[in-house]
């Protein structure tokens, strides 16, 4: 298998798409708290919306793998494009997707996008880097993989043109892993606060210590003074530009 340094972390490409797959039908589609808690793979090995999303998010081309010496990808960061103006159709394509259990998922995706309401607070950036995936395979973990990842993708935004990073953390691991990187959470939510307007039960019950949902961001930039700073010189920006318009 290798010791802590047998891997390296580069950018994904096609060809790599196949092993991807792979690596997140043996492990992010099973030990996900959400789809654990929708029961996703109930009954089956398998599920082609999670799959599509998947894919969908790797022709984007800005995910990254931590793959051995010997090309077996051991970790990915599932990583894409992610524009202001959207949210409807993101709305739309959560409420129509066939997949029930997945469908779930993604409207809670959705309501986040709409809650978190992030490009509001940052109005000079019209879009941003999504971190979307996170996974590592079982006898990898424990070794810093699933972190490296997400240092290395917040040292090549500046050079992909993104200034801002944004990701929603299902899992407490997640959240704890961009903790760590000083990102900001700007929005966070109990899982039992979010519940079915049918039946007003929660939609989710992840184990523990998965209780809640945040929202976290990053500016990815050389001259980092913090997501706080980042705003006031936006909304600064913005107040000027009003009073020079009147």
């Amino acid at each position: 298998m290798g010791d802590i340094y047998g891997y390296e972390i580069r950018r994904a490409t096609s060809k790599d798409n196949d092993n991807i797959l792979d690596l997140m039908r043996k492990n992010f589609f099973r030990d996900e708290p959400l789809n654990i808690a929708v029961g996703l793979l109930e009954n089956t090995d398998n599920c082609p919306e999670l799959e599509q999303f998947c894919l969908e998010t790797l022709q984007d081309e800005l995910s990254l793998v931590a793959a051995t010496p010997s090309g077996e990808i051991v970790g990915a960061c599932l990583n894409g494009m992610h524009e202001d103006g959207h949210l409807e159709e993101m709305e739309a394509e959560a409420n129509s997707c066939p997949n029930p259990k997945f469908r779930k998922i993604l409207q809670l995706l959705a309501f986040l996008e709409r809650r978190a309401n992030v490009f509001s607070k940052f109005p000079g950036i019209k879009k941003l880097l999504e971190i979307r995936i996170v996974a590592v395979a079982n006898d990898w973990r424990g070794k810093g993989i699933a972190t490296a990842l997400l240092e290395r993708t917040r040292q090549l935004a500046p050079g992909l043109g993104f200034t801002l990073i944004k990701v929603d953390c299902t899992s407490h691991f997640s959240a704890r892993a961009m903790a760590k990187l000083n990102a900001e959470c700007i929005f966070s939510m109990k899982y039992e606060d979010y519940c079915s307007p049918d039946s007003g039960e929660p939609v989710f019950r992840p184990d523990p210590p998965h209780t809640g949902v945040e929202t976290y961001v990053q500016i990815a930039s050389p001259n980092n003074r913090g997501i706080n700073g980042i705003i006031m010189n936006a909304q600064q920006k913005k107040k000027e530009a009003d009073i020079l318009d009147r």
